[in-house]
């Protein structure tokens, strides 16, 4: 078994790494399948972010926590991984583990339904609109994620909740095919400045690529990283796309008409 711990803009410190390994080996030692893991910390500005990355014998899952302090989103990515290891874990137990047969032959109902993958249960178009009603449109509404088709431009936009009092604002630079991740400009805002009479105020400017995937590999990504939703690169569409959990559990697709 592998246990890597690195630093992206940022010198890793011993004692963080040492938290990090102590934590991380814990988890290896109780889960004997994971051949590797691999924890990136990164430092941009004030925001402290991890990432880590998990192989083993037909399992690969990735988290990403992001706070103000590098303790608090290791123990976040850490908490959400060991989230995702015990729902792998609960898949395999029910996908190998055979039917309690009762008197007579007969199978409870419970146990004779299939258990279903998740699947999209409905499909939304996405709407035309100027980026100043999609900000007031996210603020007021306390949405997790907004998606649009800018009015001005004609190209799909995401904004999306980044913390408690920021908002970022995806906007397509370079798309250029299914064999190429799309490179997108993030531009992250002050949720305060966002009001009906002036242009929110920019804190800064990333790049932010975003990979290409079937609607329904994002679904079964989104689930496993127990995520609320996903912004992808659709194939089916050739677009920008998102799938999401509904209040009711279920999952919707919204995507582009094409």
């Amino acid at each position: 078994m592998q246990l890597i711990v690195t630093g992206r803009h940022v010198d890793v410190t011993e004692p963080m790494k040492n938290y990090a390994r102590e934590k991380l080996t814990r988890i290896m030692h109780e889960r004997p399948h994971i051949n590797e893991i691999h924890l990136i910390m990164d430092v941009q500005k004030y925001r402290h972010r991890v990432e880590i990355s998990v192989r083993g014998k037909n399992l690969e899952l990735f988290c990403r926590e992001e706070t103000p302090d590098m303790y608090a989103s290791i123990d976040r990515a850490l908490a959400k991984l060991d989230r995702q290891l015990c729902r792998y874990k609960e898949r395999h137990l029910r996908k190998h583990q055979p039917p309690t047969v009762r008197a007579h032959g007969a199978l409870p109902q419970e146990e004779t339904a299939e258990r279903e993958e998740p699947s999209i249960a409905q499909r939304f178009p996405i709407k035309p609109m100027y980026p100043s009603e999609a900000f007031l449109q996210m603020k007021v509404g306390r949405h997790l994620f907004f998606i649009f088709l800018n009015a001005e431009t004609e190209e799909i936009n995401l904004l999306y909740r980044i913390g408690a009092h920021e908002i970022g604002h995806l906007i397509p630079r370079k798309i250029k095919g299914p064999d190429q991740q799309a490179r997108f400009q993030l531009r992250v805002f002050s949720e305060d400045s966002i009001t009906p009479d002036a242009k929110p105020r920019s804190l800064r400017t990333e790049r932010h690529d975003v990979a290409w995937a079937t609607p329904e590999e994002a679904l079964a990504a989104m689930v496993a990283a127990g995520e609320k939703y996903s912004f992808f690169m659709s194939t089916a569409a050739e677009n920008a796309s998102v799938v999401y959990q509904q209040v009711n559990g279920t999952y919707a697709l919204i995507e582009p008409v094409k």
